[in-house]
């Protein structure tokens, strides 16, 4: 991942846990659901963060790729989303693990060749943002 993205990710990290949940702001979130992802294909852990992910966070980081507009990775999560949701079902444990591995398989493998340009979309997102031009700790 590149260190613009990594330093975001951080950042935004840091004031989660400084200040709590309700510290950041919508683009704020979209900005860390993204550049987390990012960060799992980039170090494979891509399996591991659709293991550990609540569903509703993977809705919200295809939200976060809509929101910078890279709607086939968006696209790309959503399927992923059901099919972790079809894993899930009761009684289909021993299938889940095998699902989870080519689920994670199939969205590295689709958003791999266009993560540089879904890096680049996430920093033009950021910069377009007023709300993340000013600090509001800072007094003029």
């Amino acid at each position: 991942m590149s260190q613009v993205v990594a330093l975001v990710a951080d950042a935004l990290r840091h004031k989660l846990a400084r200040d709590g949940i309700s510290s950041l702001t919508p683009v704020e979130w979209h900005l860390l659901h993204v550049s987390q992802f990012l960060n799992a294909i980039e170090e494979g852990r891509l399996r591991r963060m659709l293991t550990d992910t609540p569903i509703a966070e993977l809705v919200a980081l295809a939200g976060g790729l809509d929101a910078i507009q890279a709607p086939d990775a968006s696209a790309a999560i959503h399927e992923a989303v059901a099919g972790l949701t079809a894993a899930n079902v009761p009684g289909n444990a021993a299938k889940r693990n095998k699902s989870v591995r080519d689920i994670s398989t199939a969205l590295a493998s689709a958003v791999n060749d266009e993560r540089e340009r879904i890096e680049r979309q996430l920093l033009d997102y950021a910069f377009r943002q007023p709300e993340l031009m000013t600090d509001p700790a800072v007094s003029p």
